[in-house]
């Protein structure tokens, strides 16, 4: 296990462990099998995530499963602690499902979606780095697109400042002209954020629990946030569909060429 002194020196070194949410179908996959085991170059799309987190030297990993749940298992096999969410009500409502395994746990948690199979450890060590650094309870990865895909939108004051994430299904016209979004890669301070979970609520067009509505919740709260701006958003690109697991597909053998020590099979590592 791994951890960053906040003074830079070796006392008060704080655990990093990962969530990665699993648990969904993915409707828009058209297949029966679950989105995060589709095939990409030999491997299941969240077996890169995995990967990415192992690389940095993460050991505990709790990977939260739902749909297809003992096909996932079956598939990515033991090192993993699998945490059910049934039935599944959001991303929020997916994290809550950990609350009781980490009730105890003082550290970092990096909290990450598995359907975004581009992640590098070179990008997970720096949003961990950022966040020890910065101080804040959350930070997390954000992307300006010229044509935002269906994420939701990032709100900041006069100063700059983040305070809030609208999903798409709840912009006004106005706020889904926004061009930057969050792209569901977080790294929390555990022991503050994980209490905060029970005021998600799910008053809104899909009637789920948002992990998004923690930014607001902590800002509301005088807590400290730092978003970490991610120029080349193929790093953080999302599988929704049969036509973006074949783009990704092209994305990722790029990739393997320009960087390949990153996405070599079972071998990735950060730079």
């Amino acid at each position: 296990m791994i951890g960053v002194a906040k003074d830079g020196g070796t006392s008060m070194v704080r655990e990093l462990r990962a969530v990665i949410l699993a648990a969904g179908k993915g409707t828009r996959m058209k297949s029966s099998l679950p989105k995060v085991l589709h095939p990409l170059l030999g491997k299941p799309i969240v077996k890169y995530v995995i990967d990415a987190c192992r690389a940095i030297g993460v050991d505990v990993i709790y990977l939260v499963v739902g749909y297809g749940a003992e096909q996932v298992r079956q598939a990515l096999g033991t090192g993993l602690v699998y945490v059910m969410q049934e039935p599944q009500l959001g991303t929020g409502h997916a994290l809550m499902q950990t609350v009781p395994l980490l009730a105890d746990f003082q550290g970092d948690l990096l909290v990450l979606v598995g359907d975004s199979p581009l992640i590098t450890p070179a990008l997970l060590r720096r949003l961990w780095h950022t966040h020890q650094t910065s101080g804040a309870a959350a930070t997390f990865l954000t992307a300006v697109f010229e044509e935002p895909p269906r994420y939701g939108r990032v709100l900041r004051d006069e100063k700059g400042q983040v305070v809030r994430i609208i999903e798409e299904a709840d912009a006004t016209p106005q706020v889904a002209q926004l061009k930057e979004v969050i792209t569901s890669q977080y790294c929390f301070r555990a022991e503050t954020v994980l209490p905060l979970l029970a005021k998600i609520d799910n008053r809104n067009a899909k009637k789920e629990y948002y992990l998004t509505d923690i930014v607001g919740i902590l800002h509301a709260e005088g807590h400290k946030l730092e978003a970490v701006p991610v120029a080349d958003t193929s790093l953080v690109w999302a599988v929704n569909t049969q036509e973006e697991l074949a783009q990704a597909e092209r994305l990722l053998e790029q990739l393997r060429r320009t960087h390949p020590s990153w996405y070599a099979v079972g071998e990735e590592s950060a730079r």
